[in-house]
């Protein structure tokens, strides 16, 4: 769990627009799988109609959201939220409790003898993430069954919580233990797809009937073609797959990364999700769009918008994520002249929070206003540690709240300048002479050059 960004509040303006967007737009869906720095207070007020969680801060008991902080994101929002628990199925991961370090050697490697017979090879992509062979029974009482008692399996742990549901990742797993070109395979396809099915019946029987809680929801991630035989036919699996689920969460359906992904590859997918939407099966989706490096440019903006609205033509519900794939951030999509991307400010711990008070926002801007000029001795004002505060520090927190040259450029900077000026800084400035006022807005328009 490295999480490297924070939910900061951006400009007033911004944030009032960002809310709406539920009510507007129907469906929404916010995916955050690193939540250790991101408040109780910011996943309530978020705003999403779903919010597919990590259910712990740091992936283990210790950790976890408590029962009341999972109440509250389901009912204190702008809108009734439904939470779904991130919970992994087909590959083990080495930061929960299950783990045993002493499982693998130096290199990362199961031992052989030494290694539960359920535990597969690393995972070359995620490090420190392992396949699993999921049909094992011990493998499985790993992941629910344990209602009491010191070793609360994941599961059960959710239930606890308060979800309303889980959100499975790697049902793909049952393609690799059956890919013949990857590994020597363990299984036939009909065997593995056979498998995963009984997997997830398994622990949806468990949740609904087991644990009491009949309205549980069940959404795995991806794998949409485990509805198919190997000819591409719908069968009794199928249908069986179908009843067990309320829901399928998708990734780099219409993108992969920033490109777009191959129009027969999408062509097919989408058919392939009509089945589930057809039945009443609602399919969200994730595409990592926005480049991680660049999130306020243009051209993030201009993918995320193509992406939203493919989705919307599709029915479906969108999340446009960041590139990186961290899914430590939360990202709004806000309606102005056009649908865009109002990506949060850094946290005040990357140094944007001017005048102290906890969050990075239009006040901050009104406080470097009145701390510009020299600052021999340091200042919270002088961003860039040059020992003055100037048009620099200036663009440094702009930027930081959301600001881009791509959005705000010539004319239209000018006029943001005036009405950032004269409604929100200037009653916050106290009494500023004409002089001092043709500085700030001078200072202001000039910060846009290095935006």
């Amino acid at each position: 769990m490295n999480a490297r960004r924070t939910l900061t509040s951006a400009l007033t303006s911004m944030l009032a627009l960002t809310q709406g967007l539920s009510a507007q737009c129907g469906e929404s869906l916010l995916y955050v799988l690193q939540p250790e720095q991101v408040s109780t207070a910011d996943l309530v007020n978020a705003g999403f109609s779903m919010l597919v969680l990590e259910p712990s801060r740091d992936g283990g008991q210790s950790g976890d959201f408590t029962a009341a902080e999972v109440t509250q994101m389901q009912v204190l929002g702008p809108q009734p939220t439904t939470v779904l628990a991130y919970l992994s199925i087909g590959e083990a991961e080495d930061y929960r409790d299950y783990w045993n370090d002493a499982w693998v050697d130096a290199a990362g490697e199961p031992i052989p003898g030494v290694a539960p017979a359920w535990l597969g090879p690393v995972n070359p992509d995620w490090p420190g993430n392992y396949k699993t062979r999921y049909w094992h029974e011990d493998w499985q009482a790993l992941l629910f069954g344990t209602p009491s008692g010191p070793d609360l399996t994941p599961l059960d742990r959710i239930i606890d919580q308060g979800f309303d549901g889980v959100y499975l990742d790697i049902v793909d797993g049952y393609q690799y233990w059956s890919d013949e070109e990857e590994i020597p395979a363990e299984l036939t396809r009909v065997e593995a797809r056979g498998h995963m099915i009984d997997l997830i019946e398994a622990l949806a029987d468990y949740a609904r009937i087991e644990r009491g809680v009949p309205g549980f929801l069940v959404y795995p991630q991806n794998a949409e073609d485990i509805v198919l035989t190997e000819f591409d036919l719908l069968d009794a699996e199928s249908e069986r797959y179908f009843t067990l689920i309320d829901g399928i969460g998708i990734e780099d359906l219409f993108y992969n990364g920033q490109r777009k992904q191959r129009r027969g590859e999408t062509a097919f997918r989408v058919e392939v999700l009509h089945e589930f939407s057809q039945r009443g099966k609602a399919v969200v989706v994730t595409d990592y769009v926005i480049n991680s490096r660049k999130p306020t440019a243009g051209s993030s903006r201009k993918r995320a918008e193509k992406f939203y609205r493919l989705c919307l033509t599709e029915g479906f519900t969108p999340y446009a994520a960041h590139s990186d794939r961290e899914l430590d951030e939360l990202v709004f999509l806000r309606r102005a002249d056009r649908v865009l991307i109002d990506q949060p400010a850094e946290p005040p711990l990357a140094g944007v929070d001017v005048n102290l008070d906890g969050l990075a926002n239009v006040d901050d801007v009104a406080a470097l206003l009145l701390a510009l000029g020299p600052c021999p001795g340091g200042c919270p004002a002088d961003l860039t540690g040059d020992a003055v505060v100037d048009g620099s520090d200036l663009r440094r927190l702009l930027c930081h709240l959301g600001y881009d040259a791509a959005t705000h450029s010539g004319g239209t900077w000018k006029r943001t300048v005036h009405d950032l000026y004269r409604s929100e800084l200037l009653p916050r400035l106290g009494e500023r002479s004409k002089r001092e006022q043709r500085l700030d807005k001078r200072t202001l328009r000039l910060a846009r050059k290095a935006l």
